[in-house]
């Protein structure tokens, strides 16, 4: 067995292990609560963060204009959409259908065929042409 092979088959086993202990054991348990109290703390950490710097802001320089760089951006976002849209592949309109149904010998049992098995042969009961009336709609009671 070769190195990568052993890399897949390690990676594959204690990836296996590692979520059976995860989800499955007591102590996984403990690391859920030990993990959404990590990020409860990481998370409240951001809002102070966010309210102090709301509460004393940086002082700007009066000749910063910061409304140019998302109106760049904004045209950078509508002219690569235009690219995008104008490189797409067009979709082809739909074709009639066209099919050839199998032939079949007159006088051929039907197999029967119990569980999940490959069939090597073709065989069909039935063969109708579908898709080609309209459809039409006529929303009323009978």
């Amino acid at each position: 067995m070769g190195l990568t092979a052993r890399i897949r088959r390690w990676h594959y086993v204690y990836s296996w292990r590692l979520r059976y202990w995860w989800l499955d054991t007591r102590q996984g348990e403990i690391a859920h609560k030990i993990a959404m109290a990590l990020f409860a703390l990481i998370a409240l950490a951001q809002v102070m963060r966010m309210t102090s710097a709301a509460v004393h802001p940086a002082p700007v320089a009066p000749t910063e204009a910061v409304w140019p760089w998302w109106v760049i951006q904004i045209i950078i976002m509508l002219v690569s959409a235009a690219i995008s849209y104008a490189l797409a592949p067009k979709p082809e309109a739909p074709k009639p259908q066209e099919m050839d149904a199998p032939t079949t010998e007159d006088g051929l049992a039907a197999k029967h065929h119990f569980g999940t098995v490959w069939v090597g042969d073709e065989f069909l009961l039935a063969w109708k042409m579908t898709g080609t009336e309209a459809i039409k709609s006529g929303g009323g009671k009978k």
